[in-house]
């Protein structure tokens, strides 16, 4: 067995909880790409609001952002995007307004709700409180500012744009409902139904993620392996919940943390220490050392 590129999400995988890539989890990183071993990072957030933090711990890497929606070389270079068509953005709007739940459209140039900024930092506040449960109410607080900072977010009183101007690519749209599992599993299902080329994913337990059908993480890892020159016998894996199930069952090699969605576990053919745990710097350590991949 020889492992030539290690994937990993961010939130709930490789952030901690309080959002940070640690000193551990940084120096198993760059080992690993001084002996030859590619690290790349895939996840449902956007490059402005996650590769900061690790570009500010010296790490360079692939970036798969938005859930499979876009791909950035280590250069920062953009190698694709996969954007929902018209036609499906104007039905999904629809179905949205119908169900009158707060969401957020995300593209290229930006995040758009009909949200106040006040109510996006409650809503955020709320996902770091729900990520990382031993965070503190200022600690979440001051995440959550940051990330509206970097979501670039703008507060419109319709959508209409995003389907009559040919300059805007919807990358993923968000649908909140907090509390409400039963009202999700049904837009979930109305979406499926209604909308064959979308995929529903999620990353917490009060939101829906909306991408196109091929902007998921399985094949965009696949995409970046191939490129690369990579069987997925030579590829890891590192992920925590649902929007990650897709690389978790591409990948020969993967593991859900102990922390992780039951989906994930069931997905993954191994299970890694939690990430407050320093899973993977964890599992790069096993792979330098030469160990067995299964804890």
């Amino acid at each position: 067995m020889s492992i030539k590129l290690i994937v990993s999400d961010m939130d709930g995988t490789l952030l901690n909880e309080k959002v940070e890539v640690t000193d551990r989890v940084t120096e198993a990183i760059l080992r690993a790409q001084d002996a030859g071993i590619e690290f790349a990072v895939a996840t449902g957030r956007t490059v402005d609001s996650g590769y900061s933090l690790i570009k500010e711990r010296g790490i360079s890497c692939p970036f798969i952002e938005l859930n499979g929606a876009r791909y950035f070389d280590e250069n920062e270079k953009l190698h694709y995007t996969r954007d929902m068509e018209k036609k499906d953005v104007q039905k999904l709007i629809h179905i949205l307004e119908y169900y009158e739940v707060n969401n957020e459209f995300l593209t290229q140039k930006g995040s758009y709700s009909k949200r106040t900024l006040n109510d996006y930092l409650t809503s955020f506040k709320s996902v770091f409180k729900n990520i990382n449960k031993d965070m503190t109410d200022e600690e979440a607080l001051e995440y959550a500012t940051k990330r509206m900072d970097d979501f670039n977010l703008n507060t419109v009183s319709d959508f209409s744009f995003l389907y009559q101007d040919p300059n805007i690519q919807v990358l993923k749209t968000l649908a909140h409902a907090h509390d409400n599992l039963p009202l999700l599993n049904e837009i979930q299902t109305t979406i499926e139904k209604e909308l064959p080329d979308l995929i529903v994913t999620s990353a917490s337990t009060f939101s829906l993620e909306v991408n196109h059908v091929e902007a998921n993480k399985g094949q965009a890892v696949a995409e970046l392996a191939q490129e690369r020159g990579y069987t997925a016998d030579e590829v890891i894996t590192i992920g925590d919940n649902i929007n990650d199930l897709t690389m978790l069952e591409w990948a020969t090699h993967s593991y859900a943390v102990a922390n992780a969605h039951t989906s994930a576990k069931d997905a993954a053919a191994y299970i890694a220490p939690s990430h407050a745990d320093y899973a993977v710097a964890q599992i790069i350590e096993r792979v330098l050392a030469g160990k067995s991949l299964r804890f």
